[in-house]
């Protein structure tokens, strides 16, 4: 067989495992081969060589739709913008079968989308205009909150505030199209400069559900001192607003205390400015775009994210959380490398150490631990460092199945810990307890649970684990059956805890009873293999032999710890009771 034949039947092979139409619209034979070696290199999540090798292709073919297609998506993954709008512009719409086949999936209404920023970047609102006409129609049943909150930037942009606003109001106020409608009424008052209307419209964000998202609480703050200049007497009120306001929030939250401090470090009759002022088109724009970037994947990871937010960082380069989300969004997809270039190139903000740790947890989920681990203990060690700082060096050590390394990164944290709540206290000894059990050091390890469970004697994941531990170690089984109903009380569809309820009655003799909590347990907790080898040892005990091996062997399934594994594996050879007695 030719070399080119067989490129052609791997590629026919490739797209019809992605889209069952693909093979009408391979491109012809000149191009064919680097549009292969793309495919393979996007499949793998090989960005920058899947780009180069359809840049290869198209140079081959410039009009063959597959090709210009694809290499659009990837342009607007790679942060290629340039190569993005302007591929975008002639592009053809999908036509009746859809989008071709791709890693990403976007379609006509990304592509729509583009055309918008790429108007709106150069402030050419008339071509911005024909852009949002292009839009496809919402779905049956969806709102069409996005084109029309997209729209009224637009009216603002030539100068119609007034009809904007008016479309805001004629937005049907179906599913969460509210929400949005009453985010962005108020960056249009602030970009209108109306600034008492924006202050109380920023305040009923803040009240809400807005009340945990730093932009929206520094947007008000900022609209409070605007709105309290032109006041005279109610300066101050206004003052002491918006310094309540940067005082809410996420805890700790670093732009939110860096604002705070700005502002009260300056005298009261002293004008302040917290450098977030005056929203344009292109910020509101941005601002939408970001909260469609971080909300459509809140749930599972989706690609569309990553153009929503590479078009945010194309509005508003210097903004530091466009280029968090645009990275989040970026490892949520499992593109480690270029979500390592976006938090990189983070402007300096109070949110770099932020940028820093997840730099260095998405080494860790690319496999580099070495060097996550070695920038987690850079941050741990500088001046100013936390106990969370340790914590972090100690899940990585956790994950890599390094308990006692854990346990020693645990010590420092504890020993940065001062003045904590209860709740958070409670949790650096059940860490560090939990790491300690898993080390096999149980005589240091129990004492920290026993701390744990004092400082939170109601929470149940920390009753749980201190009953199990004593249970598994045949150690107080009075104490541990107390302690695991606790947290049944405190947690009853718990599907770990009611596992542990089973296990109780194991031990207890309580076969039948066991089975039945198991089974409970078993369909709470599918993906558990302690559970399913739990409930096989039950079920042979009651004499359901053949379905006892089937239990463990869906554990095996699982991926159970190596020990786990071996245990499991003596059982199907020799059953339960010889496997038990070669213990």
């Amino acid at each position: 067989m030719r070399p080119w034949q067989a490129l052609r039947m791997l590629s026919l092979a490739t797209a019809l495992a992605w889209a069952p139409t693909v093979a009408a619209r391979l491109p012809p034979e000149p191009a064919l081969q680097a549009w292969v070696r793309a495919r393979l290199a996007a499949g793998e999540d090989r960005i920058p060589e899947a780009s180069r090798s359809l840049a290869q292709a198209l140079a081959l073919d410039r009009q063959e739709p597959l090709l210009r297609w694809n290499r659009f998506e990837l342009a607007l993954v790679e942060g290629d913008l340039r190569t993005a709008f302007r591929l975008a512009e002639g592009l053809p719409p999908a036509g009746p079968d859809g989008p071709p086949p791709s890693r990403f999936g976007f379609n006509d209404s990304v592509v729509a989308l583009v055309r918008a920023v790429a108007a709106a970047q150069v402030r050419d609102w008339r071509l911005y205009g024909r852009a949002l006409a292009a839009f496809p129609e919402p779905r049956a049943g969806a709102s069409p909150v996005v084109r029309e909150l997209l729209a009224a930037w637009g009216e603002v942009a030539q100068g119609d505030g007034a009809a904007a606003l008016a479309r805001l109001d004629a937005v049907p106020p179906s599913g969460g199209a509210r929400s949005w409608v009453e985010e962005h009424r108020a960056h249009l008052l602030a970009a209108l400069r109306c600034w008492p209307q924006a202050a109380q419209a920023y305040d009923r964000l803040v009240a809400g559900e807005g009340a945990n998202v730093p932009r929206l609480r520094l947007l008000a703050a900022a609209t409070h001192l605007e709105a309290g200049r032109g006041e005279g007497d109610g300066r101050d009120a206004h003052r002491a607003r918006a310094i309540a306001i940067l005082g809410g929030g996420p805890p700790r939250d670093p732009l939110l205390a860096e604002a705070r401090a700005r502002l009260l470090a300056r005298p009261a009759r002293e004008r302040s400015d917290l450098g977030v002022l005056p929203l344009t088109p292109a910020d509101g724009i941005a601002l939408l775009l970001l909260r469609l970037a971080a909300e459509s994947s809140r749930e599972r990871p989706q690609p569309v994210a990553i153009a929503f937010a590479r078009l945010a960082v194309a509005l508003r380069p210097g903004v530091p959380e466009a280029w968090l989300i645009l990275g989040e969004s970026l490892a949520r997809n499992g593109l480690h490398d270029l979500a390592l270039a976006a938090f990189e190139a983070m402007p300096d903000s109070p949110y770099r150490d932020l940028a820093a740790i997840r730099r260095a947890q998405v080494l860790a989920e690319a496999g580099r631990t070495g060097e996550a681990l070695a920038r987690l203990r850079a941050l741990a060690e500088r001046p100013g460092a936390g106990p969370d700082d340790w914590v972090r060096v100690a899940e990585i050590e956790r994950r890599e199945g390094r308990f006692a390394a854990a346990a020693e990164a645990l010590d420092r944290a504890l020993a940065l810990a001062r003045d904590l709540p209860p709740a958070e206290e409670a949790a650096l000894w059940f860490l560090r307890g939990s790491a300690r059990e898993q080390a096999k050091d149980w005589a240091r390890a129990e004492p920290d649970l026993r701390r744990a469970v004092a400082l939170q004697p109601d929470n149940p994941v920390f009753l749980n684990y201190l009953g199990y531990s004593l249970l598994d170690r045949g150690l107080a089984l009075e104490e541990a059956d107390r302690l695991i109903r606790r947290a049944h009380a405190a947690a009853p569809d718990n599907g770990a805890i009611i596992d542990s309820l089973g296990w109780v009655a194991y031990v207890r003799g309580d076969y039948p009873r066991a089975v039945e909590l198991l089974e409970r347990a078993r369909a709470a907790e599918p993906a558990d293999p302690t559970v399913a080898d739990h409930l096989g040892d039950a079920l042979w005990r009651v004499g359901r032999r053949i379905e006892a091996r089937h239990a463990w062997t869906s554990a095996l399934a699982l991926d159970p710890e190596p020990a786990l594994r071996a245990a499991i594996e003596r059982k199907l050879a020799l059953g339960l009771e010889p496997a038990s007695r070669g213990r």
